[in-house]
């Protein structure tokens, strides 16, 4: 009976707390509406829009009609089209065109309606050039809206329009990319890969990250054979380029912060083995004229070398978007010269005054001006992979580019595709095919564009990221702690130059918010790490000699065998110590150390400091202090009062021996006496008788 109440309990349990129903996602559904061709629409073409409604929550969206809406007359300006995609509708006539149904939408599913209209529908027909807002809305339920646009091409001079596209990495806090992560990103869907294949063929402009190809060229022979073959198609195109600053750091952060020359590396040594250079490497980089090239030895590349990006503009600026200002302008500007002048790339969104154009220029620098509207909805398509949002984001594009020329026809523009890693290639490729087709417009270089006579504009004032400054203080703080550290090395470049790489990649302008404060305080935690990985080991000592060596050990966590000098200094003249002590201590290891030392006369405790230095006299780690117990002489007291007492048991023994025989000897002298009396009594009796 207990058994089966036992076993029944759990069970009544079990009924008695029901299993919760399954509750509906918080995320709601959204509708988005693409235009085909980007959102071109030449007269008499059929205007065609897909609609499409994502259900990212856990509950079903029920079948719901769709209609399409076209307004009556096109948006007037830039702020307009801004307006009218971000929902609000203000001032804005629309007519009804078509209509359609939505299926019902299962969590974590889409589902899309497409609207054909022909193009000799009276509400098409006569419209005249312009941007003309779009509306698809559902009815029933829960009402959703997708705002976008479509675009009447003007007929016209096609104007000028210039494109750049950064090459780069997901930021990140080593130095330098891995192997492992190289191959992954030059793989054939690697991200690396999918950015060749949108640039090639193409007149963009390639803002390369010479941290990448130099990540490749550190591994010598060993580097991943899709990364050499990345490296080597970079180098083959035609495409025009400039360099980023090493890492893609934030140039504005640095000027900011006083740095009158932005950051560049120092030295990649660190990042090279010997074992990959000893063979010719040609098909990765050239190694430096100096190298030394006798047989079995390893022929480094130089800097230089490691950082090639292939034929290049000079002197090319791009600041994070928005951050630029007359102070920023100013400091860049000064690094130009006559044949290589500097140029900084600026928003639109900075200017106080004057025309955006990309031939602009500030106080006589050369500051090129790229549509940031345009540029934003570039880079929105570019990193899209849904299909709808993509196409309606190109279409968002294709308006902004319509305002763009409202200008002097021969006015050039410049777009860029903002810093963005996640990046498909089917997107790269649609974005920039969009921009190749765009009406009106003529593809162009960067360099063409600069070679266009230059119109004076201001810039107004930048919102400066106070704190970001600030880490760019803290973090040259810290380097210059490192630089007085790698004294200690026979090349103290491969601690500073891992150091400054690591910099120039933590100040990447994609970091942002709490990840930039989190990668800062990541390598202000790893550089301490780093200053703490030389130091003393020891404990109290008891000195029973008159010399003896102290015997602490050198902690050495760093990967390159270090020279240190062990200063040594008691706090009391009973103990005579040696001041200096040169250390070479091996690499990844724990050195013992020796250090003469002399005792007084005297006995007690002595406290005993131990600092170590560089060979040129600063710092290394945190003083250790140990105490010394001194008992000065020991060995020649304890010797003395050996042989006293090796004395005293022989003078003990002997007088014991004396001593034994002396009593042995009593009772024969005892009886010796009695018997001389026994005859004298005899004579005497028999001299009476």
């Amino acid at each position: 009976a207990a058994l089966a109440l036992g076993l029944a309990a759990p069970l009544a349990a079990t009924a008695a707390t029901p299993t919760p129903s399954p509750t509906a996602g918080t995320a709601s559904p959204t509708l988005a509406a693409a235009p085909a061709g980007n959102g071109i629409l030449r007269p008499g073409e059929t205007f065609a829009v897909l609609a499409t409604l994502a259900n990212p929550g856990t509950a079903t969206v029920s079948a719901a009609s769709v209609s399409l809406s076209i307004g009556a007359t096109p948006l007037t300006d830039d702020a307009a089209l801004t307006r009218w995609l971000s929902g609000d509708a203000s001032g804005v006539t629309l007519q009804q065109i078509a209509t359609g149904t939505l299926d019902a939408t299962a969590p974590s599913a889409q589902n899309s309606v497409s609207f054909t209209v022909q193009g000799t529908d009276p509400a098409l027909l006569g419209r005249g050039a312009g941007v003309y807002p779009v509306l698809a809305q559902t009815s029933g339920g829960a009402s959703l809206q997708a705002p976008t646009v479509v675009v009447v091409p003007a007929e016209g001079a096609s104007t000028p329009l210039a494109v750049v596209v950064p090459i780069t990495a997901a930021p990140r806090t080593g130095g330098l990319l891995t192997a492992k992560e190289l191959a992954d990103l030059t793989a054939v869907d690697g991200a690396l890969s999918a950015q060749l294949d949108a640039v090639d063929g193409s007149v963009a402009t390639l803002a390369v990250d010479p941290a990448i190809p130099a990540a490749i060229r550190v591994l010598g022979s060993s580097a991943p054979p899709t990364a050499v073959a990345w490296l080597k198609r970079l180098l083959a195109l035609p495409n025009d380029r400039f360099a980023l600053q090493f890492g893609d750091a934030d140039l504005s952060a640095q000027i900011r912060a006083g740095v009158t020359t932005p950051l560049a590396p120092t030295s990649l040594q660190s990042y090279m083995t010997a074992a990959d250079f000893t063979q010719p490497v040609s098909a990765v980089t050239t190694p430096s004229p100096s190298a030394s090239t006798a047989p079995g030895q390893p022929s480094f590349p130089d800097l230089a070398a490691l950082l090639d990006i292939g034929s290049a503009d000079q002197n090319v600026f791009w600041p994070a978007t928005g951050s630029v200002d007359s102070s920023v302008v100013g400091a860049l500007g000064a690094l130009g010269s006559d044949a290589a002048p500097a140029r900084i790339l600026v928003a639109s969104t900075n200017l106080a005054g004057g025309t955006a154009t990309a031939t602009a220029a500030v106080d006589g620098v050369a500051t090129p001006v790229y549509d940031a509207e345009v540029s934003r909805a570039l880079t929105t398509a570019a990193a899209e992979n849904d299909t709808a949002l993509r196409g309606a984001a190109l279409a968002a594009a294709s308006g902004h580019l319509a305002f763009a020329r409202t200008g002097a026809a021969d006015r050039p523009v410049l777009a860029v595709l903002d810093r963005g890693t996640d990046r498909s290639r089917v997107s790269l490729r649609a974005t920039l095919g969009a921009l190749a087709s765009a009406p009106g417009y003529l593809p162009t270089t960067f360099a063409a564009v600069m070679g266009a006579p230059r119109t004076d504009v201001s810039l107004g004032e930048a919102s400066p990221d106070a704190v970001r400054a600030a880490d760019v203080a803290d973090l040259l703080s810290d380097e210059d702690t490192i630089d007085r550290f790698a004294t200690i090395l026979d090349q103290p470049e491969l601690l500073t130059g891992r150091e400054r790489a690591e910099i120039l990649q933590v100040l990447n302008v994609a970091w942002t918010g709490d990840a930039a404060r989190t990668a800062v305080a990541d390598h202000r935690s790893a550089t301490q790490t780093t200053l703490d990985s030389v130091g003393i080991l020891s404990s109290d000592f008891r000195l029973v000699s008159s010399s003896a060596p102290l015997r602490p050990w050198v902690r050495n966590d760093l990967p390159w065998p270090i020279s240190v000098v062990l200063r040594t200094q008691p706090d009391d003249v009973r103990l005579r110590v040696q001041a200096d002590t040169p250390i070479d201590a091996q690499a990844s290891a724990n050195t013992r150390v020796e250090v003469p030392v002399e005792a007084r006369i005297a006995n007690g405790e002595v406290d005993v400091s131990m600092q170590l230095y560089s060979p040129t006299g600063e710092v290394i780690g945190a003083r250790q202090n140990v105490q010394v117990e001194v008992r000065a002489e020991w060995e020649s007291i304890g010797l003395i009062v050996f042989i006293v007492l090796v004395v005293a048991f022989l003078g003990i023994g002997v007088l014991r021996t004396v001593s034994r025989r002396r009593r042995a000897r009593a009772p024969e002298q005892a009886e010796q006496p009695e018997s001389d009396d026994s005859a004298s009594r005899e004579a005497d009796r028999v001299d009476h008788t």
